[in-house]
Order: structure tokens, then C-alpha cells, then sequence
């Protein structure tokens, strides 16, 4: 008998160490994607001022307006010489009338861009959509790291970046003034 308690002791003692190990890498695994904040100064722009003219993010609106992006940065990677910067992106087209903006088309998605280095600096070469329907998670997937990929999950749903502020401003039109649906 006295034996079967120190192996019974031993095998609890291993089982109970396995088990908070086990907890341990669950709570630890809550990695933060790779934002390289000096990297985005450089092609933060760039990207900014792409998302507006791509067609495949943007498309002539009833309003005949103005895209506007807004961004909020995910992740940053470097790949085979290229960077993939992974995002949120809120855009919108907007026209001005009678003092105030008025929104009619938009998107907001995560996206990943590519950029390339060139003579004259950064230049978009790629922009991934997630797909739409059922291929959406696993698109995420493929875009993403896992962290980013996590990162993006967590944010969704929630209320992204604003560009109202930007067309505000490109309108002239006072920081307050009101956002009328078409």
C-alpha cells in the first residue's frame, strides 16, 4: 500500500504540473503582431493615399464625391524585399452640401498591401481583399499572421477609423460639421 501512494502522489504531482504547464502556454500564447512604427512613417502615406483611387476598394458613387481613408495600422511584415502592411480600413465617398459632408458609398474591411521599393520610394503592388461569404475566416487566414489575424478578429465590430475628418478638412468645412446619409 505504501507504495501505491508515492506512485499515485508522483502521478497526480506529473498530472498537475502537465495541466498548469498546459494553462500557462494557453495565457502566454496572446501574441502582438509586429508593428515597426518607423517602417509606417515611410509607406503609411503611400498606402494612405492609394486606398482612395483603387478600384477594386472604391468605385464612382451616386454622390459624384471624393473617396476618403482612414486606417488603423495591424501589423507590418517584410517579405522576399517587399513589405506587407496589414490594416482596417474605413473609407467613404463624401460630397459637400449646404455646409455639411454627405456620405453615400463605403467600405470597411481589413486589407493587406503590398509595397515595393522603387526609384522614387514606396509603391503599392498589391492589395488583398478578404473574400466575401463563406471564404471570409480562412482568406483572414491567409492574409494575416496569427497574431494579425487575432488582432483583426478582435476588432471587428467595432467602430474603426473616422474619415469624415479628413474630408472635413479637404472640403473646408468646419471640424464639427454634420455627416448626412444620401
Amino acid at each position: 500500500m505504501p507504495g501505491w501512494n508515492r506512485r499515485w502522489t508522483a502521478l497526480s504531482a506529473g498530472a498537475g504540473l502537465l495541466l498548469a504547464g498546459t494553462a500557462a502556454v494557453l495565457l502566454v500564447t496572446d501574441a502582438k503582431p509586429e508593428l515597426d512604427e518607423t517602417l509606417l512613417r515611410e509607406v503609411g502615406p503611400v498606402v494612405h493615399a492609394a486606398l482612395p483611387t483603387d478600384r477594386e476598394l472604391t468605385w464612382p458613387g451616386p454622390l459624384k464625391g471624393r473617396w476618403f481613408c482612414a486606417e488603423r495600422w495591424v501589423e507590418t511584415r517584410h517579405i522576399d524585399g517587399a513589405v506587407r502592411v496589414g490594416l482596417i480600413a474605413n473609407c467613404s465617398e463624401y460630397a459637400r452640401r449646404d455646409g455639411a459632408l454627405v456620405e453615400s458609398a463605403g467600405l470597411h474591411s481589413p486589407l493587406v498591401v503590398t509595397l515595393t521599393p522603387g526609384r522614387n520610394g514606396w509603391r503599392v503592388h498589391d492589395v488583398d481583399v478578404p473574400t466575401d461569404g463563406a471564404g471570409h475566416d480562412a482568406s483572414l487566414r491567409r492574409m494575416f499572421t496569427q497574431p494579425g489575424y487575432e488582432e483583426v478578429r478582435r476588432s471587428m465590430g467595432e467602430p474603426g477609423p473616422d474619415p469624415a475628418v479628413e474630408a472635413r478638412e479637404a472640403f473646408r468645412l468646419p471640424v464639427d460639421a454634420p455627416v448626412l446619409p444620401r
